[in-house]
């Protein structure tokens, strides 16, 4: 049973780094001895890139989310402070 060839288990080229879609061609342009050797490392470095990118992706959806998180909180922070100090005034203003 043969070993799936880089082609046959290729990521698409526009989900990697031109750079990474390079090796992986010139890769394949070596002589078979070595290509056997390299292809798995190379499939397994993308691998790699690819992980690290959607990691990266969710990262900053969290960061993004508690950034807005954080501007709710303030905000209702600051309108309950308000309230507060409105009832305050309306307790003073009746003697309470």
């Amino acid at each position: 049973m043969s070993q799936p060839t880089m082609t046959e288990v290729s990521t698409p080229t526009a989900a990697i780094s031109s750079e990474l879609a390079r090796l992986r061609e010139q890769v394949g342009l070596l002589p078979t001895r070595l290509r056997v050797e390299m292809e798995p490392m190379v499939e397994e470095v993308i691998e790699e890139a690819l992980f690290r990118g959607r990691v990266l992706s969710i990262a900053r959806e969290g960061l993004e989310r508690y950034r807005l998180d954080l501007k709710i909180v303030q905000f209702d922070l600051e309108a309950t402070r308000r309230e507060r100090e409105d009832l305050r005034r309306k307790l003073e203003a009746i003697g309470v």
